[in-house]
């Protein structure tokens, strides 16, 4: 049996149909698949940003938490200095009264 010019075209016109449809699907799909990785690009993007906002600010409390630890000792140190004096003082005003 042969095929006639115009079934073969015919055939030729459903196979390139067949081609454009399944073609047209993977652009879709292609298409879909972008648009969610784009979507959770900007979702990662919006976590990492108030991650590196989080990590400044507990950068700048870690510095103030370390800047109060040197105070305490400082402070620590001048009222054991002061105790000594006091205590010194006192021994002297003993000292004196026993005199």
């Amino acid at each position: 049996m042969k095929k006639t010019k115009e079934d073969q075209l015919s055939l030729a016109g459903t196979e390139e149909a067949e081609i454009l449809a399944r073609l047209n699907e993977r652009v879709e799909r292609a298409v879909s698949l972008i648009q969610e990785l784009r979507r959770e690009r900007d979702s990662l993007k919006t976590s990492l940003e108030a991650a590196e906002a989080k990590l400044r600010d507990h950068e700048g409390a870690t510095e103030r938490v370390s800047t109060l630890e040197e105070e305490n000792d400082r402070f620590q140190k001048e009222r054991g200095e002061i105790r000594d004096r006091i205590e010194s003082i006192l021994s002297n005003l003993e000292a004196l009264e026993e005199a």
